[in-house]
């Protein structure tokens, strides 16, 4: 018996509806249908930097709330199954703006990035994400955070 093939286009979705999600400050709730709760990892590449299961990804979500404005333009960069999961390269751009105060005006940010995304087919068919790797994040020049540095995404060159 063989596996039915996973596809790449619906794990996809469920990557840019994570992606809308995180940028709209959706509450954790919201994201219990799109991730494994106990298990889903977030990495940063080449650092200490790890979140896990459901309330790791609310510290990551509480990191974040000094951000707004945020958007993802991710791209579909390949994708591979192995078994009942489907591992799903993109890249993307993540904009976000800060405010420090007594700034006068906001600061906007750029990042170019790369995800590394884990998704798994539940026993119903559906796909849920297990892992979420940022590979790379660089802040476009100009568009660095100048601010007090207190989120990790912030110390990011």
């Amino acid at each position: 018996m063989t596996k039915a093939t996973i596809n790449e286009k619906e794990a996809f979705k469920i990557i840019e509806k994570f992606n809308y999600l995180n940028a709209s400050r959706a509450p954790i709730s919201a994201f219990t249908e799109l991730i494994d709760i106990e298990s889903f990892e977030i990495r940063l590449q080449g650092s200490d930097i790890f979140f896990k299961g459901i309330a790791g990804f609310a510290d990551h979500q509480i990191g974040k709330l000094i951000y707004f404005d945020q958007t993802f333009d991710c791209e579909l960069q390949r994708s591979q199954q192995q078994g009942d999961q489907i591992i799903v390269e993109t890249k993307g751009v993540w904009y976000a703006r800060t405010w420090q105060s007594p700034a006068a005006y906001s600061q906007q940010l750029i990042a170019d990035l790369t995800h590394t995304w884990v998704l798994q087919k539940r026993a119903d068919a559906s796909l849920i994400i297990v892992s979420h790797v940022c590979e790379t994040f660089s802040y476009r020049e100009g568009y660095s955070p100048t601010d007090i540095i207190k989120d990790f995404h912030l110390i990011l060159k």
